[in-house]
């Protein structure tokens, strides 16, 4: 591995950290059907924003 793949590696694991406590938090106060929206809508802008950045490339 380069050292800018390590520090990317590195600062997504940071960022999980950052993220997975609040996305449990949220899971074990909804319900289920409204955590499963909510993956599917997180899901879904993911998707959209992968293909935005496919069809137009860095800008």
């Amino acid at each position: 591995m380069e050292e800018h793949q390590v520090l990317r590696l590195v600062a997504l694991i940071m960022v999980a950290f950052l993220v997975l406590p609040g996305v449990l938090y949220y899971a074990r106060r909804s319900s289920r059907q409204a955590l499963l929206r909510s993956i599917a809508l997180w899901l879904a802008i993911a998707f959209g924003a992968s293909i935005l950045y496919t069809l137009l490339g860095p800008l």
